[in-house]
């Protein structure tokens, strides 16, 4: 079992404990055999697990393994009564608060163009938006490409779905739900549709999203999951500092405190 460190601070500590006992991170849900399993799918190029970067090609197993850990994530476990993998909940903190000072100086006036997206919208929505709006509000360009434009993009098996926009976030469309996703080409798309890398000072995603706009060399802020080796390992590579390693598949409302510490704001 996962054992606290000791915390400084009161709101270091709230958000700390909230972590661990929401299993944000610390013992996390996601299985020792999923997480390992996901490295070796990744380093055998499966498309649902590269995420769009190009890391895979020349990586091995124990390289995929050593960058979960390195960002955090211990797909091994910390001898938790049920055999789960594990997330250390200090390198999640240290995590979430360089997405907090990488997104203070657009909060503070800076003005940029950013373009946020989900492809787990069950979970992250709301948490996406919540940035949105703050963007928004402090005069940045919340970037909608495709927004109304039908069928642009595919789903694996070769179905055509939309991008669609909730508080500025994009979501993947089809049959009138949105979808979980991991694959890079709704992104690939809208970055199309913007001119590429230079119509982008950031991107705050997750999944294949993520992958795509860290491939084209743009500022990513991401979100991965224990058992999601293809961000960490681009991160080990030094294509991208923003990784989260943090469970991304729990219920929206216990995001909040995340949210609000991204934001600065009281928990």
């Amino acid at each position: 079992m996962w054992t606290r460190p000791v915390a400084t601070g009161a709101r270091h500590r709230a958000l700390l404990d909230h972590l661990v006992e929401s299993r944000l991170a610390g013992n996390v849900a996601t299985s020792v055999e999923n997480s390992l399993g996901n490295c070796r799918h990744l380093v055998e190029g499966h498309p649902e697990y590269t995420f769009g970067l190009s890391d895979w090609r020349d990586a091995d197993f124990a390289e995929a393994v050593a960058a979960v850990e390195a960002a955090g994530g211990r797909p091994h476990g910390w001898g938790a009564p049920d055999g789960g993998a594990a997330i250390d909940p200090e390198a999640a903190l240290a995590a979430i608060e360089r997405h907090r000072d990488a997104l203070a100086p657009l909060l503070a006036g800076a003005v940029g163009r950013v373009l946020l997206a989900t492809g787990h919208p069950f979970a992250l929505l709301a948490h996406y938006a919540a940035l949105s709006r703050a963007l928004g509000d402090a005069r940045n360009r919340v970037l909608r490409p495709l927004e109304g434009e039908r069928d642009r993009v595919r789903t694996p098996d070769g179905r055509r779905a939309s991008i669609r926009f909730l508080d500025g976030v994009a979501c993947l469309y089809q049959d009138a739900a949105l979808k979980h996703t991991h694959r890079p080409d709704p992104m690939e798309a809208m970055l199309e549709a913007v001119g590429g890398a230079d119509g982008v000072d950031l991107v705050v995603a997750d999944h294949g999203y993520a992958g795509a706009a860290v491939e084209a060399g743009i500022p990513t802020l991401s979100i991965a999951d224990v058992n999601d080796p293809a961000l960490p390992l681009a991160q080990a590579r030094g294509k991208t500092d923003g990784v989260l390693v943090i469970d991304d598949g729990l219920d929206a409302s216990l995001f909040r405190p995340v949210t609000a510490a991204v934001l600065d704001r009281p928990l």
